[in-house]
């Protein structure tokens, strides 16, 4: 027992020893806790910071894209509209479409369906801006704008404006709001003008985007900061009709006729001058004035030659204004006639009535040239005398004919044999004639209208109506900056119609069913199509000078028409001249009826369409015999116009009829002694 009980000590002993060392091996000591502690602290700060960042990085948006729709937010639904986006790219340099899906029904039983497509250039982690245009009737449904980028949609932006009618849009080229108030009040021909303020990088650089402004008004400073092609749009805007208010003088423009006024050092003047021209009782008492004198050009509206304040010149069919003064100068600002002094400068410079950019998509405007689908003849159908000569003779022969040769061979039975013969025979005959007689390839018809400025610019507008016996895909190509919108009949909705907006414009129809008519809707400015010179001049009401056709088409039945008058030319052939005899005169008292039976294309065929909307053209050149500054001369052409583009396609042309409107206004100078 005691030695059992002397090596249980033992034993426990050792393990008490053992444990003990294992407490002091394992124990931690507080520089270890310390240590731990703050790897602790630390470990916990590196994965917050890193959580945040991974959270800040998983919610941080690769693309953000807003839209400016109209003129500061306004917009007419007649009319082609600019849409401004603004994109901000956070990733490597890449390229994308934006895209617009089109479903519109328009009055005149035509839908415009389809995918309109623009390209755009995304920069590495940076801003770019890009400039779309849509009818205003496809804003007022609420359109969106789709970015798409390798073929997957990155972002989605909705169109939001304020449609306007019964309002003249008068657009200040300014990045304040603020500077428009000059105008609160101010008319135009009775109709109440909403201005609205466009920075300078939201102008457009295509003059059709600018039809829905009635008037523009800019500093000289700040027409200088916009690009070349803006200044060109704007500048060609006004040659066709539109009004340019200049605020205020500076160094003469590079590219712009003369200014009116011209810079000159700043003083206090009488506003007295600008109370006579508004016919207000009061006047705004002492402005501030920058000018040195007046272009020997111009005409002077208020102040005096050596201190001019208001004035304008004619560049085109459109008017140039400008003033000595600031719009914003505080005196006018609080002057009761300032509403009305901004009336009268919109009233005696508004030249709308001769505008050559029409209204689009109204049934009394430019749409209704899509109507010379009307005239497409899919089929030239044999005339009633032939059916009824063939009718007779099938029935002379399956009757009477073949009853007496089988009597008389006595082969009565074999009626039952022939007679169905004979119908195989003749519906094949039938089917073979018609087959003949049906177009082989595409049938095309295309009208338009082009306006030259005179500087070797135009603005044209065209309608093209194709159709073919065959199904197929077809292709158009119009140059870039072209506003191009496919169409069909309401009942033949469009599938797989894409335009697509890059270097080019192209229009590609997809999947086109046989016998289904589509159009092709285009407005664009065409740039060195040439221009008609004339010099003009009348005496005791008689027209007489000489005109030079310089464009590159051939223009056929051109006329003069001025003061109640029409003098037909004739054919005029690129770079021909002729001169206006007086005795080709002749009085006319409804000038469009007189050129139509003239220019029999414009009452025939496809002309029909382009002669009716003729009649809806605003012109004051027709002349009721008492005032008429200006003539006119118009001529058509069956060349195709960049505006009228050849389809390509498999398929060959089987008729292609085309048919363009081209005109042009000239100042008529008065002779000495003249009336």
């Amino acid at each position: 027992m005691t030695y059992g009980r002397r090596r249980f000590e033992s034993r426990k002993s050792a393990f008490r020893r053992s444990r003990q060392r294992h407490r002091q091996r394992h124990m931690v000591r507080p520089w270890q806790a310390a240590l731990a502690f703050l790897i602790f602290v630390l470990t916990s700060l590196l994965s917050g910071v890193t959580g945040i960042a991974t959270v800040q990085a998983a919610t941080k948006p690769i693309i953000w894209m807003g839209a400016t729709v109209g003129y500061g937010g306004y917009y007419k639904s007649e009319d082609w509209v600019p849409v401004t986006l603004l994109i901000h790219h956070v990733g490597n340099d890449t390229s994308g479409n934006l895209v617009v899906e089109v479903n519109q029904r328009f009055a005149n039983g035509r839908r415009a369906n389809g995918k309109l497509e623009w390209s755009v250039t995304l920069p590495k982690n940076g801003w770019t801006t890009r400039q779309i245009s849509l009818p205003g009737s496809v804003l007022n449904q609420g359109a969106s704008v789709v970015l798409t980028a390798g073929g997957k949609t990155i972002d989605t932006v909705s169109l939001e404006g304020n449609a306007v009618s019964r309002v003249s849009l008068v657009a200040v080229i300014t990045s304040s709001p603020q500077d428009t108030q000059f105008l609160a009040g101010s008319s135009n021909n009775a109709t109440p003008v909403l201005p609205v303020a466009v920075t300078p990088s939201s102008i457009p650089d295509s003059v059709d985007l600018l039809s829905g402004l009635s008037a523009v008004v800019a500093s000289v400073p700040t027409l200088d900061s916009l690009t070349v092609a803006q200044q060109k749009a704007l500048h060609t805007w006004v040659e066709l009709g539109g009004l340019l208010v200049v605020a205020g003088t500076g160094e003469q423009l590079a590219g712009w006729p003369t200014l009116p006024l011209s810079e000159g050092a700043e003083r206090w003047v009488s506003a007295q001058p600008l109370a006579d021209f508004a016919q207000e009782s009061s006047a705004a008492g002492q402005i501030a004035a920058s000018v040195g004198g007046i272009s020997a050009n111009a005409t002077l509206w208020a102040g005096s030659n050596a201190t001019p304040l208001l004035a304008s010149d004619t560049i085109g069919r459109g008017q140039l204004w400008q003033t000595a003064f600031s719009p914003m100068d505080p005196s006018l600002l609080g002057w009761n006639g300032d509403a009305q002094m901004w009336t009268t400068i919109f009233k005696h410079g508004d030249s709308s009535g001769n505008s050559g950019i029409p209204e689009m998509f109204t049934t009394v405007g430019a749409l209704s040239l899509t109507s010379v689908g009307d005239a497409l003849a899919p089929l030239r159908v044999p005339s009633l005398s032939l059916f009824g000569i063939v009718f007779a003779a099938y029935i002379l022969i399956a009757g009477p004919v073949v009853f007496l040769v089988l009597r008389r061979w006595r082969k009565q039975t074999w009626a039952w044999a022939l007679l169905p013969l004979l119908s195989g025979v003749t519906s094949v005959g039938i089917y073979l004639f018609g087959g003949s007689e049906r177009p082989n390839g595409l049938l095309v018809n295309g009208v338009g209208v082009m306006d030259l400025t005179g500087n070797g610019s135009a603005v044209s507008y065209a309608a093209e109506a194709v159709m073919s016996p065959a199904s197929g895909e077809l292709r158009f190509e119009l140059p870039a900056n072209n506003l191009v919108m496919p169409m069909s009949v309401d009942d033949q909705p469009l599938t797989d119609t894409i335009v697509h907006v890059g270097s080019l414009v192209t229009t590609t129809f997809k999947n086109i069913p046989r016998w289904h008519a589509r159009y092709l809707f285009t407005i664009g400015e065409e740039n060195d199509v040439g221009a008609l010179h004339a010099n003009l001049s009348e005496a005791y009401g008689v027209l007489f000078g000489t005109v030079v056709n310089q464009t590159k088409y051939t223009l056929d039945d051109a006329a003069v028409i001025w003061n109640g008058r029409i003098v037909h030319l004739g054919t005029l052939k690129p770079g021909q001249r002729k001169s206006i005899v007086p005795t080709a005169e002749t009085q006319t008292s409804a000038w469009i009826s007189d050129y139509g039976t003239y220019n029999r294309a414009l009452t025939h065929g496809i002309g029909r369409s382009l002669g009716a909307y003729l009649s809806l053209l605003p012109t004051s050149v027709g002349g009721n015999g008492q005032e008429a500054p200006q003539a006119m001369l118009i001529a058509t052409t069956e060349k195709h116009t960049p505006q009228l583009p050849v389809p390509e396609g498999r398929q060959p042309l089987a008729s292609d009829k085309t048919l363009v409107l081209v005109r042009q206004l000239f100042d008529v100078t008065t002779l000495a002694g003249g009336d």
